[in-house]
């Protein structure tokens, strides 16, 4: 997480500036002095967020900058950080509990179906990634089905955030089952047209979840 931050910080500062090649993994890992998998691991994250590009062959480049919603310097201050996790929280819970709110008021049949499917999907997926992308993809249709584009953007981008942060937490068994429980509850609360507890749900879901990887941070267990 450091290496994340501090490849960052770099490129905040200009010493790499959009479309310059950053230095080899051999050379970075010599500069910070952690082992090449570490860096690896840091370019990847990286390059999750659209940061940089990882070109075969040729090397990793920074990427310009876009225009998606919290793109750019104000994204990479939100990166892989334990004092921003309680932060994260903060953002997902004013966006994604008013998601909540709407797709409960505002969904049909087939956005049931879809949620239901993606919650059976969960159930029976036992590798931790792809959990964690079906994870993903639930908060992006409950933020489509409110009918926001741009709470769907912004939703969008969050996921992209918890993609690299919370796929550590999912090692513990209990996070699986609790996990499953709390998407369950919000889908109970969606399908039942019932905003204030969809939101309640929400709610309990992402500050649990924020608290299960910051306790996952502290122990690694």
């Amino acid at each position: 997480m450091e290496v994340v931050n501090a490849i960052a910080d770099l490129m905040m500062r200009g010493v790499w500036r959009p479309g310059d090649m950053i230095p080899t993994e051999k050379e970075l890992a010599d500069r910070f002095g952690v082992g090449r998998s570490t860096i690896r691991e840091a370019i990847k994250s990286l390059a999750v967020f659209g940061i940089l590009e990882a070109r075969p062959g040729e090397g990793s480049f920074v990427q310009q900058p876009d225009s998606d919603v919290l793109s750019g310097a104000f994204l990479w201050g939100l990166l892989l950080s334990e004092r921003n996790i309680d932060e994260l929280v903060d953002v997902r819970i004013l966006i994604e509990c008013e998601c909540a709110r709407l797709a409960a008021e505002k969904r049909n049949q087939t956005d049931l179906d879809i949620l239901s499917e993606l919650l059976e999907k969960m159930k029976k997926e036992r590798n931790n990634k792809e959990l964690l992308a079906l994870d993903n993809q639930f908060h992006i249709e409950i933020a489509r089905i409110s009918q926001n584009a741009l709470l769907k953007n912004i939703s969008q981008t969050i996921q992209r955030m918890v993609g690299v942060w919370f796929l550590s937490a999912y090692d513990r068994s209990d996070t699986r089952v609790d996990a499953l429980a709390e998407h369950t509850a919000i889908f109970s609360a969606i399908r039942e047209g019932n905003a204030p507890v969809a939101m309640l749900a929400m709610g309990r879901h992402i500050e649990i979840s924020g608290a299960r990887l910051i306790e996952k941070m502290r122990t690694g267990s």
